[in-house]
């Protein structure tokens, strides 16, 4: 009989937990013209004008870049933000020699918030290579209807260099060109 109540109990609980909301948060999804987008849709996107690299208080260009790509696939971790793990990100009309060693990926929430882990790129200054990179959760910028917007303070990787500086800050613009109008949302 002992056993009966608990499990009456539990129903109760388990249905007043149902009728107030609880369990029913909707994760971050990613969209194209309305539409969710599975896991394992491929991401493009295009760099639109200039990719600007500065010190962090915006006072030296360090380096620009006039066109690049980032490729990736999308991916929804349980109960996480989705995740665009980049399989290719690529440089070009740059002023300094611009290769990317760790492609890492892209965390996207509901607001649009992108942060990006484990990417490692370096850039050739004067003779010099320098490692700039963002480790786990690093905020990078926004995800717009179709658009990605970069404005993020980098750092320095190991091994460094006294020649390059500790922090630099990057700024770019992103147009998605598939899947089309992609954007978060819950």
């Amino acid at each position: 009989m002992k056993y009966v109540k608990v499990l009456g109990l539990a129903a109760t609980a388990a249905m007043a937990l149902m009728a107030f909301g609880a369990g029913t948060a909707s994760a971050t999804m990613l969209y194209s013209t309305g539409v969710t987008l599975p896991a394992g849709t491929q991401v493009h996107a295009t760099m639109t004008g200039t990719f600007h690299v500065t010190t962090t208080d915006e006072k030296t260009l360090m380096t620009t870049c006039t066109s690049g790509t980032i490729v990736g696939s999308l991916a929804y971790p349980g109960g996480g933000s989705p995740v665009i793990n980049i399989s290719g990100k690529t440089w070009g009309g740059c002023t300094s020699t611009t290769d990317t060693l760790t492609n890492g990926s892209l965390s996207i929430s509901s607001s649009g918030t992108v942060t990006g882990s484990s990417t490692v790129i370096t850039k050739n200054f004067g003779g010099v290579s320098c490692r700039y990179g963002y480790g786990g959760g690093t905020h990078l910028g926004t995800l717009g209807t179709g658009s990605l917007s970069i404005n993020a303070v980098i750092n320095e990787q190991e091994p460094k260099s006294f020649i390059c500086p500790d922090t630099t800050r990057w700024v770019a613009t992103y147009i998605i060109t598939s899947p089309h109008d992609l954007t978060a949302g819950p």
